[in-house]
């Protein structure tokens, strides 16, 4: 607007310069007819301060009589052109606002002048597309006058710290707290003749299109970080979760003892196909190993089974040999030694080859094992069995180690036979009985006869002087087992031994079946 109003100036000082015999008065008319939507009324000043001439209406009187001593006209001295406020900040409210727009010219001659424009800033004030969307406007005039422009309100005016910053940089925007309490951002802008613009923006608006841009784009950071999160999990899933749990699953279900199959390489990472590659190298190099160890298992189990075949054999030898040197000797009592030797030997040759005839090379069953093994002393002594002795065993499935199994067989074939051979003299019916129960880890062994009592050491016989050997053996092998060992002799003999079963004795694997006759 002050743009426009200069250049008509310049306008009509040029037409008053080309055209000094037209009437100055028709001139002014005519270009305040082409304009009259804005101006008020234009004049024409001397260099004396008189107004030469106007035109305008009539109600308008600011370019009328002499104007000398008007602050506008005052200015000129300074700048050129001039603006100016007049009215603003007066005490009298009704005063209109005029903006009075002068410009200083050279006319014809060498004379000079004033050309002038006043016009009402009061159009302004209502609402228009000049305005700001939502804002207000100030003009500020060189006595820092404020007008209000597009229909502001005082309430939205800065505070006065505020506008004195404003004032004071007149470039950057300053966010405040209005006078009303409203929100709102300044700015200031020096315009033509000391003339400064106020606005004011509220904040409310462009805050509310900010956040919800700012939503609009957190939603779709979001929904692009989701759909970027479900991609890489998808992706992981598919690419090294499902791999990895195939692969756990065929291991597990090697372990179960099936087939390692992963599945095909082509659908694991590189990194997975190489782990699954190296899971079955070893399965292939440990499967290679467990059979080594299978064909060494079942090499040493064939000739440990050899081992206790071939010892079984020559016990079996060694007892024939020793029944043909018996039946050589003429003396009763070297006799009856070499016979119990002989059945000691058995015991141990019945021993092995149960060790190695029932598959189990560690234990033995101690029922078969009792119930050959009685029947066997029996025979050496020339009793059958369901004879004149009667041979009862109690045993149940028991498995036990070889190194338990070698003094209890040594015990109960000393119990047999002397039971045999001493309890029932003179041809007398007898009953022995060999029983094994057990209790958790405990078991009890109780060998027992009818007879007429073996009383323990020396003792004279009508078989001949028996020296009380066998009870040493059974006491020592007793202790070899660490077990508790009674004998009564009571209605007959009878030999209860209480041991544990589950714990081995690093004695019997140091001192072997004869350490008691230490």
């Amino acid at each position: 607007m002050l743009g426009s109003a200069i250049r008509l100036l310049e306008g009509i000082s040029g037409l008053l310069t080309s055209h000094p015999s037209q009437d100055c008065n028709a001139i002014l008319s005519q270009a305040l007819t082409l304009q009259a939507d804005h101006y008020d009324e234009l004049g024409l000043i001397d260099g004396d301060g008189r107004v030469a001439c106007r035109a305008g209406l009539p109600a308008v009187t600011k370019l009328a009589g002499i104007v000398a001593n008007e602050p506008w006209f005052r200015a000129l001295s300074a700048q050129n052109p001039v603006v100016i406020v007049e009215g603003s900040g007066s005490s009298n409210t009704s005063t209109p606002n005029i903006l009075i727009v002068a410009k200083r010219r050279e006319g014809a001659a060498g004379e000079r002048g004033t050309v002038a424009a006043s016009l009402s800033i009061d159009w302004l004030v209502e609402p228009s597309d000049r305005g700001i969307s939502g804002g207000s406007a100030w003009l500020i005039d060189q006595n820092d006058g404020i007008v209000p422009l597009t229909g502001a309100v005082a309430d939205a005016l800065p505070p006065s710290p505020t506008m004195a910053a404003l004032l004071g940089t007149s470039s950057a925007a300053i966010r405040a707290i209005s006078r009303g309490g409203g929100d709102y951002v300044y700015a200031v802008a020096s315009l033509t003749g000391g003339l400064r613009l106020l606005i004011a923006a509220p904040t409310a608006a462009d805050i509310a299109v900010a956040r919800r841009v700012l939503t609009r784009r957190l939603v779709g950071l979001g929904l692009l970080l989701a759909a970027g999160l479900a991609a890489v999990a998808f992706g992981a899933s598919q690419g090294v979760v499902l791999p990895i749990k195939r692969l756990s699953s065929a291991v597990e279900a090697w372990r179960a003892g099936g087939r390692f199959e992963p599945g095909p390489p082509a659908s694991m990472p590189l990194e997975v196909r190489a782990l699954s590659a190296s899971f079955a190298q070893a399965i292939g190099t440990l499967a290679e190993r467990e059979q080594q160890l299978r064909t060494a298992i079942e090499q040493q189990e064939l000739l440990m089974q050899e081992i206790h075949h071939r010892v079984k054999n020559n016990l079996q030898i060694i007892a024939s040999l020793m029944n043909l040197q018996a039946s050589r000797i003429r003396l009763p009592e070297a006799k009856r030694e070499f016979q119990s030797a002989r059945d000691r030997i058995r015991a141990l040759a019945t021993l092995h080859r149960h060790l190695y005839a029932h598959g189990d090379l560690h234990t033995i069953n101690m029922r078969s094992f009792l119930h050959e093994l009685c029947d066997q002393l029996l025979h050496a002594i020339g009793e059958a069995p369901g004879g004149r002795i009667h041979l009862e065993i109690e045993a149940p499935e028991l498995q036990i180690s070889s190194d338990q199994a070698v003094p209890m067989a040594l015990i109960v074939t000393e119990a047999v036979s002397n039971a045999a051979k001493y309890a029932f003299p003179g041809g007398r019916l007898g009953h022995i009985q060999v029983r094994l129960t057990t209790d958790g880890d405990s078991a009890r062994l109780v060998i027992e006869d009818d007879g007429v009592g073996i009383p323990p050491g020396p003792a004279q016989t009508e078989t001949g002087v028996r020296d009380g050997l066998g009870i040493h053996l059974i006491g020592g092998f007793a202790r070899q087992l660490g077990g508790t060992l009674t004998v009564t002799h009571e209605n007959g003999t009878r030999y209860t031994l209480d041991l544990l079963i589950a714990r081995k004795r690093e004695d019997s694997v140091e001192a072997g079946p004869l350490a008691a006759l230490a």
